[in-house]
């Protein structure tokens, strides 16, 4: 296993500000960087799904993981995410992103409407592993090509530098397995309506959306449940739901935008095709962010 170990609790996966154009705002981004820190966070993750890393270029990937950690300044963990539809190109970019210093990487399996063999999908992971030294993450979050808790087991046995899987399947029996079959020390909960639950069965912590639409209540109720705070921890829950019914949505990192700008975040916008929260979003997440406004 790699000398280095991946970081524990709440990773952020952070929004990409998008300006009108659809051009990255780095100035809103910093600020968000920024803010994050000051919500109390335990590291931030670049680029995944939540950051629409599926539309960013190899260059505003490793421009955005540039601005992240001369922000951050080491103040922080830094974790990159790959969201790649070949070996090739998921090869080019841990390449990219290991020039910079991070704690990890998250990867996607490839999500091509075909799904690779699980004999493809170990050689993907393999790959990956020999151009970095840096702890691998499985970003397990594409349905046609979900990876099985056999299947990530047997990943992590063929490619020590696999330390994690961030679940984000929403199947809790299937969390529970994964956590059975690779240990809770080995998963990132990635439930966001509930991660209590998921905390309660274990996990290194988590890297879910909603982290970044409420960072402050999803530190408290990990602390909550650290700390065996059983009616805290239920609150924080109840109230954290209550946030991820109204940010939940096909533009899901447009609606965690609105979110972050009614905390004071520098609003930005979704990049095309996708649109921003519309009135009756924006109200909804308003009214569920009420008591931490």
């Amino acid at each position: 296993m790699s000398a280095l170990q991946l970081p524990r609790g709440v990773l952020a996966p952070v929004t990409t500000s998008f300006d009108a154009q659809g051009n990255i705002d780095e100035g809103a981004y910093i600020a968000q960087l920024e803010w994050m820190e000051r919500q109390g966070v335990h590291g931030v993750v670049v680029g995944g799904s939540t950051g629409e890393g599926y539309t960013l270029s190899e260059d505003e990937l490793a421009r955005l993981v540039q601005l992240t950690t001369e922000t951050l300044n080491g103040r922080l963990p830094v974790l990159a995410s790959i969201i790649a539809d070949s070996t090739r190109a998921a090869v080019d970019r841990a390449r990219i992103v290991d020039r910079f210093s991070i704690q990890g990487i998250q990867v996607a399996p490839p999500h091509y409407i075909f799904r690779p063999s699980d004999d493809g999908i170990v050689s993907f992971y393999a790959a990956v592993a020999q151009v970095t030294k840096l702890p691998l993450v499985i970003y397990n979050v594409i349905p046609w090509t979900n990876v099985t808790p056999a299947l990530a087991a047997r990943i992590m046995e063929a490619v020590p530098q696999v330390q994690a899987v961030k679940q984000s399947d929403k199947d809790f029996g299937t969390y529970v397995d994964l956590v059975r079959q690779v240990g809770a020390e080995r998963v990132f909960a990635a439930i966001d309506g509930g991660l209590m639950s998921c905390y309660d069965v274990g996990a290194i912590g988590s890297i879910a959306a909603i982290a970044s639409a409420a960072p402050r209540a999803c530190v408290a109720l990990w602390n909550a449940v650290q700390e065996g705070d059983r009616e805290q921890a239920l609150l924080l829950h109840r109230q954290l739901l209550d946030i991820w019914m109204a940010v939940s949505a096909p533009n899901l990192p447009a609606q965690v935008k609105t979110a972050q700008s009614l905390q004071g975040v520098p609003v930005s916008f979704p990049r095309s095709p996708m649109m921003a929260s519309n009135e009756t979003q924006q109200t909804a997440i308003a009214r569920a962010l009420s008591p931490f406004l």
